[in-house]
């Protein structure tokens, strides 16, 4: 039976779970977006306006409401909505600060010994900058601010950074080693007590080929992670995904929802973690969910209504392989930039846009700078899922468009 569900957030991630779950269910959604309208009822509601969410869902009969926002979680809302009976499929702001406060996730990383790159803590300028004078490979600076992780390779160049960061008002800087390896994501969903796996992938974060220049929100994936053995499943499960789980239940703050590990993989097997994900991540999203064989709305209520420990066992995973390509706008000055070839595009490919994207006076969709829209093929084998997303990209056309040739086509 079709149910009601509420989606907060409107990045591609958000984007791709209500593509996904339209297919089934009415989905409401907000913020809004040109692109989200094709499918989904959007409304004009701040994300971490708790009270108006509330209401609404209440109102409207709503039958499952996910954050898949940072903001919304930080904003308590799944406090709220439990105090009123409400399901919401969300960690609580206490519990998701692991994946927002990136601090606290080093510390905590630290305490419970699960392998972590070399870091320090500063909430002092001079501090960072006699803390950086003495590094002599590439690391790593990041602050609370969202996607602020930046590489360095020298004191000079990090300079500016870390005078732009102490003039926004970022006090807290973390610093760590750069670890040369792949980097991956392993996602799994939770009731805050028992936790199951649901997916992997292969992610490309470096915005050039062979994983140059800086880093970026991705520029591609692939799912699942063919380089992660079962056994570093396992053990990502029983030494990553567990301890952090126990912890928070011990300090009274449960984790409900997908937990994400975001960590790198070296060439001879170790497993760096570099942080936790409060959901799935922007480039991603339709690999994982593609390759997912569930019903993600019984999935997800199972987990907010407490029965994911008894009547969940396993999470169900096509045998396939599915490839996702980001493609970015480099120019800055964009008039009429129109996406061409969208309608020659297979029926089976997903397509994710991202929430710049809108649609011109002739009801046409332009291509904004920055990340445009994510390509999602799969196949039965991983070269196959390649070759068609690439296929479909070159299908497509705008000014300045960019994307990796590289993606799930190097080892990395």
């Amino acid at each position: 039976m079709k149910k009601k569900i509420l989606i907060i957030g409107n990045s591609a991630s958000a984007y791709a779970l209500a593509k996904k779950l339209a297919e089934k269910h009415e989905i409401f959604i907000t913020p809004a977006s040109d692109t989200l309208k094709e499918f989904a009822v959007c409304l004009d509601i701040r994300e971490d306006n708790a009270a108006e969410l509330l209401e609404f869902a209440v109102e409207n009969e709503i039958d499952l409401t996910i954050a898949v926002s940072e903001k919304a979680v930080k904003s308590d809302i799944a406090s709220k909505f439990a105090q009123n009976n409400q399901p919401l499929f969300a960690p609580s702001a206490s519990a998701g600060k692991i994946t927002f406060d990136k601090a606290l996730a080093k510390k905590i990383l630290y305490k419970l010994r699960i392998p972590t790159p070399k870091f320090g803590v500063f909430e002092k300028q001079n501090m960072v900058m006699d803390y950086i004078k003495n590094l002599k490979n590439p690391f790593v600076l990041k602050n609370d601010a969202p996607h602020s992780a930046v590489v360095f390779t020298s004191y000079a160049n990090a300079k500016s950074f870390v005078d732009a960061s102490f003039i926004e008002k970022n006090k807290k800087m973390i610093i760590e080693d750069y670890i040369y390896g792949t980097p991956f994501a392993f996602y799994a969903v939770t009731d805050g007590y028992k936790a199951l796996p649901v997916g992997s992938s292969v992610t490309y974060k470096h915005a050039l080929e062979g994983d140059g220049g800086q880093l970026t929100t991705g520029m591609g994936a692939c799912s699942p992670n063919y380089k992660l053995t079962v056994e570093q499943e396992y053990f990502l499960m029983d030494n990553v995904i567990y301890p952090v789980l126990d912890y928070l239940e011990i300090e009274g703050n449960p984790y409900l929802g997908i937990l994400g590990v975001n960590g790198v993989l070296t060439e001879d097997g170790r497993i760096f973690v570099l942080g936790w994900l409060s959901f799935l991540q922007d480039c991603d999203t339709a690999s994982v969910l593609d390759i997912l064989d569930e019903d993600l709305y019984g999935l997800f209520k199972s987990c907010v209504v407490g029965s994911f420990s008894d009547e969940v066992d396993s999470i169900r995973l096509r045998e396939k392989y599915s490839a996702s390509l980001v493609l970015t706008n480099k120019n800055r000055v964009n008039k009429e930039n129109a996406v061409q070839g969208l309608d020659n595009l297979d029926e089976d490919t997903i397509v994710t846009f991202y929430p710049a994207v809108k649609k011109n006076r002739y009801l046409e969709l332009e291509a904004d700078y920055g990340s445009v829209l994510c390509l999602t093929g799969s196949a039965s084998t991983l070269s196959r899922a390649v070759d068609k997303v690439y296929d479909e990209a070159a299908a497509l056309c705008f000014n300045g468009i960019f994307y990796r040739k590289d993606i799930g086509r190097i080892k990395i």
